[in-house]
């Protein structure tokens, strides 16, 4: 590896991840387009249910507190197309949720190689 290749992939990284915008910004540079496909968005999660909607002054004041802020973005693709993509700031959770409970299990390359013995000798591959 080049002494610059490092700087050089590293810049290249910012780049694709700053590249997204969020809503406004989004609108604002794609247009109509990009309003579309916020909306699109918007009533996919809408059809299946995965945010519902609450009034502030029907929530407890504990509800208020643990409520997540939910990020949108919009992107340019190569081939000219807008893509969305949305996550929950979880942020906030941070301070009232245990880490066992937010992280996932992630096998390690030893386990699966010290595994494909095992399986390859109960299967007969």
């Amino acid at each position: 590896m080049h002494n610059n290749q490092p700087k050089k992939l590293a810049k290249t990284h910012a780049h694709v991840a700053m590249t997204q915008l969020n809503v406004k910004q989004g609108i604002k540079k794609f247009g109509e387009k990009g309003n579309e496909v916020f909306i699109k968005e918007l009533n996919q999660l809408h059809e299946r249910e995965a945010l519902l909607p609450l009034k502030k002054e029907d929530m407890s004041h504990e509800q208020q507190k643990r409520e997540l802020l939910y990020l949108m973005f919009l992107k340019g693709k190569r081939d000219s197309t807008i893509k969305t993509r949305g996550c929950t700031d979880g942020r906030s959770h941070r301070e009232y949720t245990a880490k066992s409970d937010t992280s996932s299990p992630t096998v390690s390359l030893q386990a699966v190689m010290m595994s494909l013995p095992l399986m390859q000798r109960e299967t007969g591959m």
